[in-house]
């Protein structure tokens, strides 16, 4: 999905990936090389347009690469319960009915 998502870019995250290689573009040069790695280098297998867009975007598709990952190596030092979620429902009704909600008091 990385690699996938460093070709094609995406538009919800916010980074770009390659310029014209779209999703299936991307998972048929994917099928065709295995890798992104492989893509790149045997980009004299690539039809002309692909590899000018390749080497266009070449920072890009490794910028793209990199945020495409999902950092799970952050220090995270709080414990678990700490991080519960809690209603005070007392206060919450307050708040709804001082907002003149009607249905939500069955929800908590």
């Amino acid at each position: 999905m990385i690699e996938l998502k460093a070709m094609m870019g995406d538009s919800s995250d916010n980074y770009p990936g390659v310029r014209g290689i779209g999703e299936k573009t991307a998972l048929k040069l994917l099928k065709q090389h295995g890798s992104l790695d492989n893509i790149l280098a045997n980009l004299d297998s690539l039809t002309k347009a692909q590899r000018s867009k390749f080497e266009t975007d070449l920072e890009m598709v490794y910028l793209s690469r990199k945020l495409a990952e999902i950092y799970c190596e952050a220090g995270v030092t709080c414990d678990l319960k700490d991080a519960e979620f809690r209603i005070n429902r007392n206060r919450a009704m307050e708040k709804f009915q001082e907002l003149e909600f009607k249905r939500l008091d069955q929800m908590i």
